[in-house]
């Protein structure tokens, strides 16, 4: 049984500004969960509204281009098929390994970008937001913490049978921005667009 990094939805939202997109005091709220998580059975955790899942959710960038991948009918989430997606990443467990200084958010996200791409050469890994939709959809049970990840040389899917991939420019997403997953839809209009992460 999966069992899944949660923090308590009332205490995280008092940290959070009350758009979808935090960008201020991101230090304090990753200091929050790395204090505060703990894990529950991720069946659970799907219907349990007092509790967020924490999602690393990994924009990839080289020069003014970024990484797109394209969810296929085999993925195991349908209410994401065929749509694109900015963000590499997934739920946090409790065995991740960790490497000396590091978080078990920071370890998850590492072992969640070794499963999905290959990046030739990480430049830099920061994180710049946290994103936290309440709609009534899937959104309510996950928090996404954002990192823009600067990367040089090749970049490619390796899930190749669940996701293809490819780099598109601003003015490329901004042309595809009805056919991403709503978080997707949401990073690109608040950071991607915004004076924080465009060049």
């Amino acid at each position: 049984m999966e069992r899944v990094m949660v923090v308590k939805k009332e205490a995280l939202e008092k940290r959070l500004s009350e758009g979808v997109l935090t960008r201020e005091n991101v230090d304090s709220i990753l200091d929050f969960i790395q204090r505060e998580h703990f894990f529950v059975p991720r069946e659970s955790a799907e219907y349990d509204s007092s509790i967020k899942q924490i999602i690393p959710y990994v924009l990839i960038r080289q020069g003014r281009r970024y990484f797109v991948m394209k969810r296929l009918a085999r993925q195991t989430e349908a209410r994401l098929h065929n749509l694109l997606s900015l963000g590499v990443g997934g739920h946090i467990n409790p065995g991740e390994n960790l490497s000396a200084g590091q978080s078990i958010l920071e370890a998850g996200l590492h072992r969640e970008l070794q499963e999905e791409v290959f990046v030739e050469k990480l430049l830099s890994l920061d994180c710049v937001g946290v994103l936290n939709e309440n709609t009534g959809g899937v959104s309510d049970y996950h928090v996404g913490v954002i990192y823009l990840l600067e990367a040089q040389g090749e970049v490619r899917v390796l899930e190749t049978e669940k996701m293809e991939g490819g780099w598109m420019t601003q003015r490329q997403l901004e042309e595809e921005a009805e056919w991403m997953e709503t978080w997707s839809q949401h990073v690109l209009q608040e950071l991607i667009l915004s004076p924080c992460c465009s060049q």
